[in-house]
């Protein structure tokens, strides 16, 4: 009969047991006091059974959480089902194998008692010990995977789950009830309105009741974080508690973030799907009362946006130059016609004649437009007036583009000369997150030159400023 089995942190901050590998050299890993009793609550050593078959880690960014699911793997491979099914699962197969995946992997290699070939064998998307345990990390396919008999799985960013297919894998992955200790660990902080699985679990957990013993750990809202119902645990903490949450950290965080940004990722808390693209006063400040706006026969090389609608809401042209010192944007000239009820808009007698102008008095470098309504313009003012017209997509590119923006408002990198119609339709934008990135949506009004700002913007750091103008536009939770 094997001996009972240690308990996870025992097991964890043994000389076998989780190693860091980000640290040079590596070292055991250690968990703060107020997460080892929950830990020591949730994965006790023994004989018994396990206390839960789902367990949901919620708590804000940075807070070791692939580091735990990872350490888990192990754990349980090595001492609570020993030749079981392990599956690490997350938002996509590269979220799967680059973070927790790719984890388990490298703490092996740093542990000095199980040894590679002897005691484990890895490739790019399994591991097997010696022991018999598999440890797969999976795409988000649930046709592919369906019928498991899993021993433990870890759903890493399960705020992601927000299409039906992510569903469904979820669902394929429940504890299975014929396999004593299947369990399944879900880590992620706050997702967005659209992450309603994710909420409903952690909601689930709620209407239970706070777990007796760990009642007193608060949430840092004075409320109990461990809570109870039936087989489900849920941990769901507000308060950023590692020793590099540092209030300087911190608040560089909070100053550079949408505010419901900064909640839904720092304070892990629910927030709308949008937030405002920029207050009254950053706007305000952003104002350079020196900037000399576009004049006849200006010099700068300039990049125009343009936003098109003929009916209900406006069409706005805005224009930018770079400014190579500072690496910001300085908008320098916006134009916005807006159509008069039962009259559409003409675009040539708008937006078009604005261009033909422009044409004869600065240097254009690019227009980008909006192919839905400007084809038949874009053309004509290529054909007739050489003009760089180029298409601008509304999709993968606006997301660039508007995350490029929300970017460099919130670095202070964008000047302009306080025109008062562009500033009401920068406030009157809000920033939609979505697990792709950020776009303008309507707020309050009218956003057309926010948009035309927008691609104006994109166009003027990278066809002026270079290559390295652009900074590179990251999903804030992928690593590709």
């Amino acid at each position: 009969m094997p001996p009972p089995r240690p308990s996870f942190l025992r097991w964890a901050e043994s000389a076998g047991g989780m190693y860091l590998p980000d640290h040079k050299p590596p070292r055991r890993a250690a968990w703060i006091a107020y997460h080892r009793r929950i830990l020591d609550h949730l994965f006790p050593g023994g004989e018994a059974p396990l206390p839960y078959s789902r367990v949901v880690w919620s708590c804000p960014k940075k807070s070791a959480k692939s580091t735990l699911a990872a350490a888990l793997h192990l754990w349980f491979a090595l001492f609570v089902t020993p030749g079981g099914e392990q599956y690490v699962l997350a938002n996509d197969l590269e979220g799967s194998r680059n973070r927790v995946f790719e984890y388990i992997r490298r703490a092996l290699e740093a542990n000095p008692i199980l040894r590679r070939g002897i005691d484990w064998r890895a490739t790019r998307d399994a591991l097997r010990l010696a022991n018999g345990t598999l440890i797969r990390a999976l795409a988000n396919d649930v046709r592919g995977e369906a019928g498991g008999n899993q021993s433990f799985v870890t759903f890493d960013e399960a705020w992601g789950v927000v299409y039906q297919r992510g569903v469904r894998l979820a669902t394929e992955f429940s504890p299975v009830p014929t396999r004593p200790n299947s369990t399944v660990f879900y880590t992620g902080y706050q997702g967005w309105a659209n992450s309603t699985w994710w909420h409903t679990l952690i909601d689930e957990g709620l209407r239970g009741e706070p777990v007796p013993e760990l009642r007193d750990l608060d949430d840092g809202d004075g409320q109990p974080a461990c809570w109870r119902n039936g087989r489900l645990f849920v941990y769901y903490d507000h308060l950023p508690r590692m020793a590099w949450h540092t209030p300087e950290y911190l608040a560089e965080q909070r100053r550079t973030l949408p505010e419901a940004e900064y909640l839904r990722v720092w304070e892990n808390r629910r927030t709308s799907a949008e937030d405002a693209l920029c207050t009254a006063a950053h706007w305000d400040a952003l104002c350079d009362p020196a900037l000399v706006p576009l004049q006849a026969d200006d010099p700068r090389p300039l990049v125009f946006g343009v936003d098109a609608a003929i009916q209900h809401d406006s069409t706005a042209l805005v224009g930018c130059a770079w400014d190579a010192p500072t690496q910001s944007v300085h908008v320098v000239y916006s134009a916005i016609w807006t159509p008069e009820v039962g009259r559409p808009l003409s675009l040539w007698q708008s937006v078009g004649e604005a261009l033909a102008r422009l044409a004869g008095q600065c240097r254009i470098a690019a227009v980008y437009y909006d192919p839905y309504q400007l084809i038949a313009l874009a053309e004509r003012l290529r054909d007739q007036h050489q003009l760089p017209m180029i298409a601008f997509g509304q999709g993968a590119q606006r997301l660039q583009s508007d995350g490029h923006l929300r970017q460099l408002l919130s670095e202070g990198r964008l000047r302009h000369t306080g025109e008062p119609t562009l500033r009401q339709h920068i406030l009157n934008a809000a920033l939609q997150p979505s697990e792709r990135g950020y776009r303008l949506i309507k707020g309050a009004g009218r956003i057309d030159a926010a948009v035309a700002l927008s691609m104006a913007a994109l166009g003027a750091a990278r066809l002026l400023g270079g290559a390295s103008a652009v900074g590179v536009i990251r999903n804030p939770f992928y690593s590709q």
